[in-house]
């Protein structure tokens, strides 16, 4: 017999998008264009599991013939992960996907599984640091198959009301489909308001679900100079008055939190739980920010350094990647704004790296780089030209000119200047890319230059460099 000896749920990290359409987003890969290699990357449609609004049974795994991201009338298709649970078992001590076989094997089934998802937004709360400001949302335990909604809970909410962040389901498995998962379906992406003593209109409010009366976040003023507060300030929705940025009591319907799972086999009652979250809909699906959460998680698995297994060849590909993903960002960008420059008779035309050099440290307000050269077409061209020199084989000479993850509040004229440019990290200073990102493109640049040095000495050259 198969005994199951623990439980995991894969992946331990999932994350949505908000979007307000019934059905979801179909899965896609973003790939390089193998006829256009400096060109945005092509969406390829991939396999997807289709469920079944009433039964909760998935139907199908075909990808889609083309992509469509709305659904037709106006409405965001919300990226809703699956969760699997998988099994350690006692004949081979491996992971297995947990199914209706392996159960009915442990003398189970499918409704023994018992879910309990638990999300939050402590946005406001993060603000005003009053608990009664907490939102969360807590589907309590199930093994059924339908829609269990995450109404997310708050003291100084209005009677009554409360938060929609979603839904979770646990899948019906079939024989087709015997594996043991929940999908977790994030909210539509709303922004709703606080009523109260003010009701003001605005169209973007959906509804008013914070009540004014009972709590102080429509007119919160951050505290000057708490160390507590974000870098940068001033992230949510107010109006910037004599008194500082003043809160409108604005909130959104975001979440993370956990999904737990647990089974009990042989008197022994096994846990599991992963982590999930939900975030704004990805409006340019085609690229890729140069830092991303999986190259911190790359970081956190394998260290800062590249290691002796990082092989030259990978070291390349990883330069390679973040070329392309800088030229990516410069596509979306207004270089000439973001570098400070004046633009139509504007000074500090927007919130920029400039502004916030400025404001945080009373550095003179100047540009970045010389106004002249930052033309967005030409810096997009400069970028392709390198990405096109990458992959002929040619050494990343920019590993030189790489931030280090220590010289992000350098606000030296060269230190500003250094790559990537013109971006903010989460501390608010300039942007670096991960140690590990740094260390590997550095790689490539080294293993470039022993790989010619290999060369001349395989033509015949001494150990000088001359000719033999």
């Amino acid at each position: 017999m198969t005994r199951i000896l623990e439980l995991r749920v894969l992946p331990p990290l999932a994350i949505g998008r908000l979007g307000a359409a019934a059905e979801p987003m179909d899965n896609y890969t973003a790939e390089p264009d193998p006829d256009e290699p400096l060109a945005p990357r092509v969406l390829v449609p991939a396999p997807t599991l289709r469920v079944d609004p009433d039964s909760g049974e998935i139907v199908d795994d075909k990808a889609p013939e083309q992509l469509r991201f709305t659904d037709g009338h106006g409405k965001v298709k919300p990226v809703a992960p699956f969760l699997e649970v998988w099994a350690l078992t006692d004949d081979d001590r491996k992971l297995h996907p947990l199914t209706v076989d392996l159960l009915r094997a442990n003398k189970l089934e499918p409704k023994d599984v018992r879910w309990c998802v638990r999300v939050g937004n402590h946005k406001i709360e993060r603000r005003t640091y009053n608990l009664d400001d907490r939102i969360d949302a807590d589907t309590g335990w199930f093994s059924d198959h339908g829609e269990h909604g995450l109404n997310g809970e708050c003291a100084n909410f209005l009677t009554g009301k409360t938060l929609p962040l979603g839904h979770a389901r646990y899948i019906k498995p079939t024989t087709k489909y015997p594996g043991i998962r929940l999908r977790f379906t994030p909210a539509a992406g709303n922004v709703y308001g606080s009523g109260g003593t003010v009701g003001d209109h605005d169209p973007n409010v959906v509804d008013a679900l914070y009540d004014a009366t009972k709590g102080t976040w429509r007119g919160h003023v951050d505290e000057p100079g708490d160390p507590r507060l974000t870098i940068p300030g001033q992230i949510y929705a107010g109006d910037d008055e004599q008194r500082g940025w003043v809160s409108r009591g604005y909130l959104d319907d975001e979440c993370d939190g956990l999904v737990h799972v647990e089974l009990t086999v042989d008197g022994r009652k096994l846990k599991a739980y992963g982590r999930i979250g939900a975030g704004p809909p990805a409006y340019a699906p085609d690229s890729i920010p140069v830092r991303t959460i999986a190259d911190e998680l790359d970081q956190a698995l394998y260290g800062p350094k590249a290691r002796r297994e990082d092989t030259a060849e990978d070291a390349h590909k990883v330069a390679e990647e973040v070329l392309r993903r800088a030229l990516e960002s410069v596509r979306l960008m207004n270089t000439a704004v973001m570098n400070g420059n004046t633009v139509d008779g504007r000074v500090d035309a927007a919130s920029t790296m400039v502004r916030q050099d400025s404001a945080d440290t009373g550095r003179t307000f100047e540009p970045i780089m010389a106004p002249s050269l930052v033309d967005t077409a030409a810096v997009f061209a400069l970028h392709q030209n390198v990405l096109a020199a990458l992959r002929s084989g040619t050494a990343p000479w920019f590993a030189d000119v790489l931030r280090d993850h220590d010289e992000v509040g350098d606000l030296s004229a060269k230190g500003r200047r250094k790559m990537p440019a013109l971006m903010r990290g989460a501390d608010g200073r300039s942007l670096a890319l991960t140690r590990r990102q740094v260390d590997l493109v550095r790689k490539a640049a080294r293993q470039e230059i022993f790989r010619q040095e290999n060369l001349r000495h395989d033509r015949g050259a001494d150990e000088s460099g001359g000719p033999a």
